[in-house]
């Protein structure tokens, strides 16, 4: 299955003037100013984040890993259709289920709120919207469970979870929701932890705290820190991706 669905379904690859960026370019070299102007990039992922999840759910499907697929923090529905279109192609016997409140972040405790990132209701999309885009993209639809992460984690999980990606934003979402997914991980699944910095591994001077999420980092390196599997970290531009391979 070819990956270029990815880039044609969205406007993900903000690095791609449009036709009156071009012009107003060709303006500043003639007057031999040294800038250019870009689209501004997206706020939910971009088009290399996207390639990581494609790439890394289609090895699950090639190495036969058995279980369902989760999108946990679906928001409006991208990931979800990424999934979704992966799943339908090679794999339809798997059944894709997406968790949201579709209602924004959740009141943030303490120790969210230290780091100054996020805000309730931040990134809020409705349910209308996510079954919009996949009615638009005639896409089957998942298995959709609206809720608050404590209401519908681990009692809306799936008994065997071949792929997961988890996208809760704060610290305490994630740390809610990885002992139940890791538990019902089969051997060889893959777990893709939607934004995960490392500045000891690629520092970012001036990276806006969203691509950071560092209440993310804080609460998966807690749960792996007495785990055999290590979670690696995966470029994607202005995000950075971590995925682990469960034992």
């Amino acid at each position: 299955m070819d990956n270029a669905f990815i880039a044609t379904t969205f406007d993900w690859d903000h690095r791609t003037p449009t036709d009156r960026q071009r012009f107003f370019n060709k303006v500043l070299r003639k007057l031999r100013i040294g800038a250019q102007l870009t689209p501004v990039p997206g706020h939910m992922a971009n088009v290399e984040a996207r390639m990581n999840l494609f790439h890394l759910l289609e090895q699950t499907v090639a190495n036969m890993v058995p279980g369902d697929v989760v999108d946990v923090g679906c928001n409006a529905g991208d990931s979800t259709i990424v999934m979704q279109r992966v799943i339908t192609a090679l794999a339809p016997e798997k059944q894709v289920h997406a968790y949201d409140s579709f209602e924004g972040l959740p009141v943030l405790s303490a120790n969210d709120s230290k780091d100054g990132v996020y805000a309730q209701g931040h990134m809020a999309a409705g349910l209308d919207l996510f079954t919009r885009k996949f009615n638009d993209l005639g896409l089957k639809m998942p298995h959709t469970h609206k809720g608050w992460f404590e209401d519908t984690i681990p009692s809306q999980l799936p008994d065997r979870i071949s792929f997961a990606l988890i996208d809760g934003d704060l610290y305490e979402s994630t740390r809610h929701v990885l002992p139940h997914i890791y538990e019902r991980m089969a051997p060889g699944a893959i777990g893709m932890i939607a934004v995960y910095y490392d500045a000891a591994i690629y520092p970012r001077k001036g990276l806006p705290g969203g691509y950071r999420s560092p209440g993310v980092k804080r609460a998966t390196d807690e749960f792996f820190k007495d785990k055999a599997e290590k979670v690696s970290l995966l470029y994607a531009n202005e995000y950075s991706n971590g995925y682990f391979r469960k034992r």
